[in-house]
């Protein structure tokens, strides 16, 4: 076999592989920008970063739970200065 006949075999499964290789890149391509589509913008025009929707969920889940451990924390506080309140209403 001389050079040639090995460029001819060579040759198609050359080519191919640069086909399958722009297929491939075509549809990274393709992919990446449906991708970037979907992601909301993380940074404002004014440079403010924002939330995605996730964690924006996550911190008003935690804010309502703290919120409510608060308000039980002022109940009970309220509880126990009546009770201190009777207490000394009793000893006088």
């Amino acid at each position: 076999m001389n050079i040639q006949d090995i460029l001819k075999a060579v040759l198609p499964i050359v080519v191919a592989c640069l086909a399958w290789l722009l297929g491939q890149v075509s549809d990274f391509s393709t992919r990446l920008t449906k991708i970037e589509g979907q992601m909301p913008a993380l940074i404002t025009k004014e440079n403010v970063p924002t939330d995605s929707p996730l964690s924006a969920e996550k911190r008003h889940a935690m804010k309502e739970e703290i919120y409510r451990d608060i308000h039980q924390l002022q109940v009970k506080v309220q509880l126990l200065e009546e009770r201190e309140k009777g207490k000394t209403n009793v000893r006088n």
